[in-house]
């Protein structure tokens, strides 16, 4: 739970070691009508519905007001565990028909379910371990690759850590279709790579690609891996520049998902504390 003493005791621990500079560092993208999204999920759309002059609050007062629709995999966002099924399995063995309706989203593992994460962040920047401002279109992060990686940065996975994987994808943002890698694909993780971030208790992972799976991948083996089996919630689209521009390669990783019932995803706007 949330307020363990365990899990207490674990984040003051990891703050008190990182906490030094006092930085913050933004890990999201801005939400625009123009940014990239998944053919499979609605865009983005905004408009202003009150304008100032449209009415009066009382005297020379008044108040603009805005709306906005959007599906809950748009920008930087965190999956839900019904996110993902196989053969119409998700996360803890539930029969996905069972526990999911039209109306009501999905019972026991909606995205509400997922507690705020304040965790020790790890960044393993592969990009620029190659040498690269950004990965191949079809880099497939293996599992013997992030281990090489962890080492040559001088940092270690642990259980508990929120693990973001850095391509270098963010650069290509602009460019809806390059980002979005229709027909072409994209870099990402493979399922043995996943298993290998399972294996050390992560408790979520994320990378600056919009699929997190290199793609094309079809089976989706990395989503399956996290969240089909180990119930690990899987970020996409994060802006991981910044942290290596800096070189932080360890921090205080801090996101919020909104407490939407049965929903499969929110969006987070997720900062880097060191």
């Amino acid at each position: 739970m949330l307020d363990t003493p365990a899990n207490v005791a674990t984040w003051l621990s990891h703050a008190r070691t990182l906490l030094r500079a006092g930085e913050i560092v933004e890990l999201s993208h801005p939400m625009t009508m123009d940014m990239p999204h998944s053919p499979n999920h609605p865009p983005f759309m905004f408009r202003l519905t009150k304008l100032h002059g449209d009415s009066s609050l009382g005297g020379d007062v008044s108040a603009s007001s805005d709306m906005f629709t959007m599906g809950s995999h748009n920008g930087t966002h965190i999956d839900g565990l019904g996110h993902i099924a196989c053969g119409g399995i998700v996360a803890g063995g539930l029969v996905a028909e069972e526990i999911s309706s039209r109306r009501d989203g999905f019972q026991e593992i909606g995205i509400e379910t997922v507690e705020p994460l304040f965790l020790r962040g790890v960044l393993l920047d592969v990009a620029r371990h190659h040498g690269r401002e950004r990965l191949e279109i079809t880099h497939a992060i293996g599992a013997d690759e992030l281990e090489t990686v962890a080492a040559a940065q001088g940092v270690e996975v642990m259980p508990g850590d929120a693990v973001l994987i850095r391509t270098g994808w963010a650069q290509l943002w602009a460019d809806h279709s390059a980002y979005v890698g229709y027909p072409k694909g994209s870099p990402g993780v493979t399922g043995e790579a996943a298993a290998w971030l399972g294996d050390r208790g992560v408790r979520t992972t994320g990378t600056d690609t919009f699929a997190y799976d290199v793609r094309p991948a079809p089976q989706m083996p990395a989503h399956v891996e996290l969240m089909v089996k180990r119930r690990i919630n899987i970020m996409e689209n994060l802006v991981l520049e910044e942290l290596s521009r800096r070189g932080v390669f360890e921090f205080m990783f801090c996101a919020l998902p909104l407490r939407i019932v049965g929903g499969t995803g929110s969006p987070i706007r997720p900062i880097a504390l060191y």
